[in-house]
């Protein structure tokens, strides 16, 4: 079992995003991999696409997979409770990691397709 990097959520697999983190750059220039739950890729996918990427963002934080102070853009996940089932949250992710997510999530339909259809 693994969490999700964005809700904490115990899956048996997850599906990878390749994210730059401004820290870790010089040692790995290519990025490292952080892992979503379909969910939270949706989710962010989703903010993705209504994301007007001539506009930049008017908030600025601290973005929640690569850890870079910009413009971020908040992402409504669907975080799971013992208490209360599931709370809905906000996360900030910057653009270059919602550009990611828009990468995995195309790949992770693209391999779902194939493996429909018996591609292997």
């Amino acid at each position: 079992m693994t969490d999700c990097d964005l809700c904490g959520k115990a899956i048996p697999t997850v599906i990878p995003v390749r994210v730059i983190r401004p820290l870790l750059k010089f040692a790995y220039p290519n990025g490292v991999w952080k892992g979503l739950c379909e969910t939270c890729l949706d989710s962010a996918q989703k903010t993705y696409l209504e994301v007007n990427k001539n506009q930049p963002s008017c908030r600025k934080g601290k973005c929640a997979l690569c850890g870079d102070k910009t413009g971020v853009f908040p992402v409504e996940l669907q975080v799971p409770d013992f208490s209360k089932g599931i709370v809905k949250k906000d996360v900030d992710l910057c653009y270059r990691c919602l550009k990611g997510v828009d990468e995995a999530y195309i790949r992770h339909k693209k391999e779902q397709i194939e493996m429909e259809h018996g591609y292997h």
